[in-house]
C-alpha cells in the first residue's frame, strides 16, 4: 500500500499544477481534487463512483475519495469536465517514467520482467494508433521498434 500511496502522491502533485481557468474566487474544489476525481473514475472503473462517494461522505463522514485518493472535496462530474476539457494530456507525460522508476526501485516490476528482462506493459493504443493526416501512409505503416 505504501507504493500506491507514493504513486498517488506524485499524481496529486501533478494535478495541483493543472491549468486553472477560473477567474473568480469560486474555488471550492482544488485542481488537485478535480484531477484526482477524474483519475478515480478510471482507477475504480465505475462511472458512478463519485456519486456513491458523496453519499458515503454525507452518511458516514468518510469516503474512499478522502482516504484513498486524498481528496478534500468531491466535485461533480460536470465540474470535472468543465475544468479539464482542453487540458493537454502531455501534462502527465513525466509521470510515466517517474512511476516506472519508483516501481522498479521497490522491486514491484519483477513479475512483469520477461523476454531477457524487458518489462511488458499493455498500452491502450491512443497514441500509437492515432491518425495523423499530414503523415504519409508509408510512415504510418512502418514497423515500430
Amino acid at each position: 500500500m505504501k507504493i500506491l500511496e507514493g504513486l498517488f502522491q506524485m499524481l496529486r502533485t501533478a494535478c495541483k499544477s493543472l491549468p486553472d481557468k477560473r477567474t473568480g474566487k469560486n474555488t471550492r474544489y482544488s485542481m488537485a481534487d478535480i484531477g484526482m476525481a477524474a483519475f478515480s473514475l478510471f482507477f475504480m472503473q465505475n462511472e458512478s463512483f463519485l456519486q456513491h462517494q458523496r453519499l458515503l461522505e454525507s452518511e458516514d463522514g468518510e469516503s474512499n475519495c478522502r482516504t484513498l485518493f486524498g481528496m478534500e472535496n468531491i466535485p461533480t462530474d460536470n465540474h470535472i469536465r468543465n475544468m479539464l476539457d482542453g487540458v493537454p494530456p502531455d501534462h502527465f507525460n513525466h509521470l510515466f517514467e517517474k512511476n516506472l522508476r519508483t516501481l522498479d526501485q521497490e522491486n514491484a516490476l519483477s513479475s512483469f520482467r520477461k523476454l531477457d528482462g524487458h518489462i511488458l506493459i499493455a498500452l491502450d493504443g491512443t497514441e500509437h494508433f492515432s491518425s495523423y493526416p499530414w503523415v504519409s501512409i508509408e510512415r504510418r505503416t512502418s514497423r515500430i521498434d
